[in-house]
């Protein structure tokens, strides 16, 4: 009789050991879980301040002539692309994937060449460099969003805007200028 209390103690005391491991595998997971939801959103917000300082660029990209306020913004979204690229790069590495650690590179690269040709602006073909230089980031950003299966503007391609990840919000397509800044 005793050893037959021993064994059901012995089942008891094993059975409760793993519902214990499971209930601390849970919560580890959870806590993981959480901490990657925030870590998505906070690098969401960084990419969102990254196509601000983008677009403003890109706006401006068709202009046959730059004032000095145009010039401004250049320098400003290159310091922008340049400090956040650089968060990007520290604070959210994939070590597992080099394409994506090289695009970033690239990405802080082009950035510090826009900020190169703000310091040359008043030299004979600064503004075609700077146009050179948006050419470049848009590349760069659309092999990266490639890379990682991110439509851009997934209202031009009918049928994908299903596949938007969960959390992704649409970009929406920029707007047409219209007539160049100086007519």
């Amino acid at each position: 009789m005793v050893t037959e209390v021993m064994a059901v103690v012995k089942k008891f005391l094993f059975v409760g050991l793993i519902f214990g491991m499971c209930g601390i595998m849970s919560q580890g997971m959870a806590e993981e879980a959480a901490k990657n939801e925030k870590e998505k959103s906070e690098l969401a917000k960084i990419m969102s301040e990254i196509d601000k300082s983008y677009k403003a660029v890109e706006e401006i990209s068709g202009y046959y002539k730059y004032s000095s306020n145009d010039w401004k913004i250049i320098a400003e979204a290159s310091t922008n692309l340049i400090k956040l690229t650089k968060i990007v790069i520290s604070k959210f590495p994939r070590p597992d994937d080099k394409k994506y650690q090289d695009l970033n590179k690239t990405m802080l690269a082009e950035s510090e060449k826009m900020s190169d040709v703000v310091g040359h602006k008043d030299e004979q073909g600064a503004l075609e460099d700077a146009q050179w230089q948006v050419r470049r980031l848009r590349q760069t950003c659309a092999v990266c969003h490639k890379h990682l299966g991110i439509h851009l503007y997934p209202q031009l391609y009918p049928g994908k805007k299903d596949e938007l990840n969960p959390g992704q919000e649409e970009i929406p397509a920029p707007k047409a200028t219209g007539v160049p800044k100086d007519w």
